[in-house]
């Protein structure tokens, strides 16, 4: 994250403007985690007009930076001042179609994070809570799962990756990634990283 020198009007106007944004809904359906999301146009309904209220604008861009591509998002406040987040653009194919899902992908969770639009809560918690009570014997206690928001986070790393994320499933042993223990979480997202080629990976001390 960077920022204009000043942000202090920005702050306040986004704070308001937080307190004046509707929820979006979710009403598109992941078909692999069986899970609803909001899309782009849902998160930027629900958010455009607050922000508007409040002199507040949202842009964002490609741009390249030692070759590799990133999309840039930026607040601007009608004083000047502003802030801006940047995430590398890696999809997991190089066809125009894979490359314009993956953009979209950003752009609406850079802009969610940005801006600080709420989603609503559905059935799929209900489904996961139901997924914890069926769990084979050799699992952990119910309260050793990953939180809501760390499932919430490991969809969003996947949600281009069919594969990975089946794989992953298939070596943790695990029917859904809401079973996955907590001391897990950490090294899951860090090697998910690495492969999507967002992190550079471990160098191996003994070549």
């Amino acid at each position: 994250m960077v920022t204009s020198n000043e942000i202090n009007e920005l702050a306040t106007a986004l704070a308001k403007a937080q307190g004046e944004m509707d929820v979006a809904q979710k009403t598109k359906t992941n078909p692999f985690f069986k899970s609803k999301y909001a899309n782009f146009t849902e998160i930027v309904n629900a958010s455009r007009g607050a922000l508007t209220n409040h002199q507040l604008s949202v842009l964002q861009g490609t741009e390249f930076v030692d070759g590799v591509k990133f999309l840039e998002t930026r607040i601007m406040h009608s004083s000047g001042q502003w802030m801006q987040c940047r995430m590398p653009i890696t999809p997991p194919k190089s066809d125009i179609q894979s490359n314009g899902s993956y953009i979209t992908y950003l752009k609406r969770y850079c802009y969610a994070a940005m801006v600080g639009v709420v989603t609503v809560d559905d059935d799929g918690e209900r489904a996961m809570a139901h997924s914890r009570k069926i769990q084979p014997d050799n699992l952990p206690e119910v309260d050793a799962f990953i939180s809501r928001e760390q499932l919430e986070m490991l969809e969003s790393e996947l949600e281009n990756e069919l594969e990975l994320a089946k794989e992953i499933l298939k070596k943790m042993g695990l029917k859904s990634l809401s079973q996955m223990p907590k001391s897990k979480f950490s090294t899951s997202i860090k090697r998910i990283r690495e492969i999507k080629g967002i992190i550079p990976k471990a160098i191996n001390k003994s070549q």
